[in-house]
């Protein structure tokens, strides 16, 4: 007969083993691989995944040490080797010889006298997580470039730099180009082409976007302002100056943009200032011999020849150089005369949604528009389109009212004839009558010269014979 005790023992056998299957079980199911080896580094137990983790069978892993596995390729490091040498918690990320990558912790297991009993290793597959990690970098990479993109072409439609001519394509490429980088800017062309709106957009569209872009028309300040205006002052500076001193445009445009518009007035004894900015990154204020550094981007623009002025001696020829890095010739209205229907437009449905009105060109109103010579370029036609939208008391912008607005008359093909006449003696009194509305509108014979198509001499002239036969 079974003794008491036996029975009693194997209760106990029989619960340890419904321990060992459910530790098993646990082994086997779970996520994660785990290991464990003894005080020596020898494996005693695995779980299941050996062979797709490390290449090999669980058996050739079992009763082998840690060291051997790591000497054979089949780890790069070992965890357990690691454990054994720092008798303390570690983690690492282990490479196979599967080509897997594993987030591994290693657990020391110590009894009560602090001597290692075993190693517990937990490891994680993490190859396929940095994958998908890596994709998805890519993937917010991509994302922001998009981004980057959306937010130039947006800029640019929204603003006057429409075109579809070589010559403004290429402008708008150059734009997109240069706002990639932080190098000078000089935007070179007639007043009214868009310079500041150019200067603007490549603020909007640069790195530099969420900081200041501050504006200075070189040409307005007084020329014994303008370095105090630009560079700032300490106090006691000059008289008057503020006792706490000023801050100047390269300061307030610090981190940003700084559009020196104009720059052709600066007077050559700030020139040598300006330089220095430019090459050393460092102001020095009005008062000051303490440098202040600035991190800017300089857009500078002009509508005067530079290369004349630098002949002249009027313009620095090194300061030339420093600004002319990244040229971009903005075209007049006149060499892109293709765009002039789609600024109109553009334009046009801009005063509509201001006034809330809905005019609208007729298609001979549009010729008219496009053989007119602009002299003020895209500011004019802004500026004459608005006209039309409030003068018009209709709802079609005839040709008749462009007329009206460029020559003071209502169409240059439609005036009345009262009695027949010779012809050359019907022409000069048109011709009369054109230069008679333009002088009383414009004043000056340079601007007359300018709407009109010719030379100043010959305005001058016609003028002085009208004037004479009166």
């Amino acid at each position: 007969m079974t003794s008491q005790r036996e029975k009693m023992l194997l209760q106990e056998l029989k619960h340890y083993q419904e321990i060992y299957e459910e530790l098993k079980l646990i082994l086997d199911t779970t996520f994660d691989f785990i290991s464990i080896a003894d005080e020596k580094g020898v494996f005693l137990r695995i779980s299941k995944g050996a062979e797709e983790n490390f290449g090999i069978d669980e058996n050739e892993i079992i009763g082998q040490s840690a060291h051997v596995l790591q000497e054979k390729g089949i780890i790069d490091k070992s965890m357990t080797a690691t454990v054994l040498e720092t008798m303390s918690r570690e983690s690492a990320i282990q490479k196979t010889k599967t080509g897997k990558r594993l987030m591994i912790i290693g657990i020391p297991m110590l009894d009560k006298m602090g001597k290692l009993k075993k190693i517990i290793n937990i490891s994680r597959d993490i190859t396929e997580v940095e994958k998908l990690n890596q994709r998805l970098q890519e993937t917010e990479e991509l994302l922001g470039w998009y981004r980057e993109e959306i937010n130039r072409k947006q800029h640019i439609e929204s603003s006057v730099l429409l075109g579809e001519t070589p010559t403004m394509k290429k402008v708008l490429n150059l734009m997109k180009q240069v706002a990639r980088v932080d190098a000078t800017v000089l935007l070179q062309g007639e007043t009214g082409v868009g310079k500041s709106v150019i200067a603007k957009t490549i603020h909007k569209i640069s790195n530099r976007r969420e900081n200041p872009f501050i504006q200075v028309n070189c040409g307005a300040i007084p020329e014994n302002l303008l370095e105090s205006e630009i560079f700032g002052y300490v106090d006691g500076a000059f008289t008057g100056a503020k006792k706490e001193g000023k801050k100047g445009f390269f300061e307030i445009a610090n981190k940003g943009t700084l559009f020196l518009d104009e720059i052709g007035e600066v007077p050559l004894h700030l020139q040598v200032k300006l330089l220095h900015v430019l090459e050393e990154q460092e102001i020095y204020k009005v008062g000051s011999s303490k440098a202040t550094n600035v991190d800017i981007r300089i857009i500078a623009a002009t509508n005067r020849d530079l290369v004349k002025m630098v002949k002249a001696g009027s313009f620095r020829e090194d300061l030339y150089y420093r600004l002319n890095i990244l040229p971009i010739p903005v075209p007049s209205l006149r060499e892109r005369v293709e765009d002039i229907p789609l600024l109109a437009h553009f334009f046009l449905n801009k005063c509509n949604r201001k006034y809330g009105m809905g005019k609208k060109l007729t298609l001979k109103a549009y010729n008219v528009l496009t053989s007119y010579r602009w002299p003020g370029n895209i500011r004019e036609l802004e500026n004459t389109i608005e006209r039309l939208v409030i003068i018009c008391d209709q709802e079609n912008i005839e040709e008749n009212y462009v007329y009206n607005a460029f020559y003071g008359i209502e169409n240059k093909n439609n005036i009345e004839v009262k009695e027949i006449m010779p012809l050359k003696e019907a022409t000069k009194e048109v011709e009369k009558q054109i230069l008679l509305k333009a002088l009383e509108r414009y004043k000056t014979t340079r601007k007359i010269s300018e709407v009109l198509g010719i030379d100043q001499s010959t305005v001058a002239k016609k003028l002085k014979k009208i004037k004479e036969d009166n």
